[in-house]
């Protein structure tokens, strides 16, 4: 008997370019600029995987607010240029999800690693709340199986 290897997890991918606006004095993208840029991966991420915009942002009976992020800069990240952004959820738990980003650049070179801790929250008691089944299936093909 043979024992099957499981599917390698999703890369969620998307392109963007960074903008005039992005940038400081010195012509390279302000540090606390890569949150944002993160966070806007994240709502296309949510997009693609066929979760409605309105369902995750706007739901008033459960709420999932970063509670934790760090940041590894490697390179200078330029506006005018594009970057390849790959996002992987790293580690699901009863009420939380670990999401991670890596901004690459046109030769792949890694430029910048963003880590983003997501939990689930009843607005009602402000206490943490169990991961929606309905979401776990989705998140779960973007994440490592643990060891």
């Amino acid at each position: 008997m043979t024992q099957e290897n499981p599917p390698a997890p999703l890369v969620f991918q998307s392109k963007i370019k960074l903008r005039f606006r992005n940038a400081d004095p010195a012509g390279v993208m302000f540090f606390g600029q890569i949150l944002g840029l993160a966070h806007d991966v994240f709502e296309d991420f949510i997009k693609a995987n066929g979760i409605l915009w309105e369902d995750w942002f706007q739901n008033q009976d459960l709420v999932c607010p970063i509670r934790h992020t760090e940041v590894d800069y490697q390179a200078p990240l330029k506006p005018g240029h594009d970057y390849l952004v790959e996002a992987k959820v790293v580690k699901i738990s009863q009420s939380t999800f670990n999401m991670h980003y890596e901004f690459k650049d046109h030769l792949n070179k890694l430029c910048a690693r963003v880590q983003m801790v997501h939990v689930f929250v009843d607005p009602k008691t402000k206490q943490k709340a169990q991961f929606p089944e309905k979401y776990l299936k989705t998140f779960a093909r973007y994440c490592l199986p643990s060891l």
